[in-house]
């Protein structure tokens, strides 16, 4: 007997009724389309959008009015958009720290040979955050005219996220200070610099010697961070698949960590990962990921590049969403971070110090030959079972986003197939009439076959027979309204290394 929906069989009134059901209607995979969300800090008093709201970031430059122009949430957000345009993006306000950092350029040092500049139109080239600020010298200028050109020039550009000001008095007026216009500890990521790019180079008049050696004192002096979980009650209902976050202290990546491990289990079911940078030396990068052993969280180690630590987390955020959405099982070396510098070529690590990152918990990256910075191998923190034992079971990231994939996909076969049209569960010696809404053990376990063939086709999983022969469904004796099912699958692995030997004969 065929079982209807919302015809009763009592109706005794003459027509043709046709109800329409759609449980079946899917044959392939269901697209699961991935959200972003980026967690940082305004510049206070600057945005129209208050603090824990969650703000959809439809187009670039729109987080400039939302949270401050050159603040590190707009900053992020655009670097996200120079990186995915296409990705879901949502972004929140958190709290900054109590001081800004900021940073001091004694320009008296550049001339203190000769005095005053002794020539027309040669340029002073700063990179402040990756952005060139270049002044063009004129004859007899001291070293407080060219501070105050760079002054000019920064006050001009907001979108920078600072400040300048040359303190008063003639003792100290041929200093420049540059603060950042956020609070808080990431400020001390900032950068500054001259002559980043091959070929440039103090002008003849400088005292070049002295300049290269005392010309910047880097930022410091920012204090404090945001509280991350005043995040998570915002967000309680929302799943986002990726999470980008620019903030490195112990505390907060204790936060994210845990919070993404709830979110992982399975009664709460909304799975993301996040991802940061840390800008440090190869020991201090050592470390900093010795201390964590999460596999929910990526950390990304360079050091002494012009870009801030808050945009490289939001680039690479950008670039897994994309592509991790598009394939997850996918390896990402050689994806390139738009937007990000290379650091100098003595402080990028080398593949002996990138290896010991790898054991470490750091993701890594390359340069290749034209400057670009690309993904090298992007791991998560967990190194360690419970324990303390070695295990490289999370070790890549991704492992865990085709383990979500699957798990997305079986979700929602089962769901529409069974659940939501109500089918009635009965033993597998239950004649079914077709039409009816009954399924057995059997049923149920030729369909969770038939997904892990669609798996398969799209390289999720391997050895697909194996994984027949040893799943497992089965009626749970103590509830016999329940089905449990243990599903092995060989997950589908990356091609990342070619070793091979050359036995030459003469």
């Amino acid at each position: 007997m065929i079982s209807f929906n919302n015809i009763p069989d009592t109706i005794r009134t003459p027509g043709v009724f046709v109800e329409v059901d759609n449980s079946r209607a899917l044959k392939g995979l269901v697209a699961n389309p991935h959200k972003a969300l980026i967690i940082g800090d305004g510049i206070i008093g600057e945005g129209s959008k208050p603090l824990l709201s969650i703000e959809a970031i439809t187009r670039d430059g729109l987080a400039d009015g939302f949270f401050g122009v050159g603040s590190p949430l707009a900053r992020m957000c655009n670097s996200f958009k120079l990186n995915n345009p296409n990705t879901e993006l949502h972004a929140i306000r958190v709290s900054g720290g109590t001081a800004q950092a900021s940073a001091v350029i004694n320009f008296s040092v550049c001339l203190s040979h000769v005095g005053a500049v002794s020539t027309n139109n040669e340029v002073v080239k700063m990179l402040l955050n990756g952005n060139q600020v270049h002044i063009t010298l004129v004859s007899n200028w001291s070293a407080q005219d060219i501070g105050s050109a760079f002054e000019t020039k920064i006050e001009a550009n907001s979108q920078w996220g600072f400040t300048a000001t040359r303190p008063s008095g003639a003792a100290a007026s041929h200093f420049l200070n540059i603060s950042c216009a956020f609070s808080g500890e990431l400020g001390n990521y900032m950068d500054v610099r001259f002559n980043y790019y091959e070929g440039q180079s103090w002008p003849t008049c400088f005292d070049t010697i002295t300049a290269e050696a005392s010309v910047v004192s880097n930022f410091e002096g920012g204090v404090g961070n945001p509280d991350l979980g005043d995040v998570w009650a915002v967000i309680q209902n929302e799943q986002y698949q990726h999470i980008i976050n620019p903030y490195v202290d112990a505390a907060n990546l204790a936060e994210i960590e845990d919070e993404l491990e709830t979110r992982f289990k399975p009664l709460e079911d909304k799975p993301g990962h996040g991802y940061t940078c840390y800008k440090a030396t190869q020991a201090n990068c050592t470390t900093k990921g010795n201390g964590r052993n999460s596999p929910h969280n990526t950390i990304l180690g360079i050091y002494n590049t012009p870009t801030p630590s808050d945009e490289i987390a939001a680039a690479l955020g950008a670039q897994a969403a994309a592509k991790l959405n598009s394939d997850p099982a996918r390896p990402l070396h050689t994806v390139k971070l738009v937007g990000v510098l290379a650091p100098p070529q003595a402080s990028r690590f080398g593949r002996d110090e990138r290896d010991l990152l790898l054991y470490d918990g750091i993701a890594t990256y390359t340069v290749d030959s034209g400057g670009a910075v690309m993904i090298e191998r992007c791991i998560t923190t967990y190194q360690k079972n419970a324990a303390g034992i070695v295990d490289p079971s999370y070790l890549d990231i991704q492992t865990l986003f085709t383990l979500i994939e699957i798990r997305f996909q079986f979700k929602a076969k089962m769901l529409q197939e069974y659940i939501i049209p109500r089918f009635k569960l009965a033993d597998d010696s239950f004649p079914i009439a077709p039409g009816s809404y009954v399924t057995t053990r059997k049923t149920i376990k030729q369909t969770i076959v038939a997904l892990f063939a669609q798996l398969r086709d799209v390289g999720l999983i391997e050895n697909l027979e194996d994984f027949t022969d040893n799943l497992i469904v089965e009626r749970n004796s103590a509830d016999q309204n329940r089905v449990d099912v243990l599903m092995p699958p060989d997950l589908i692995n990356q091609f990342r290394v070619l070793a091979g030997t050359v036995q030459f004969i003469l």
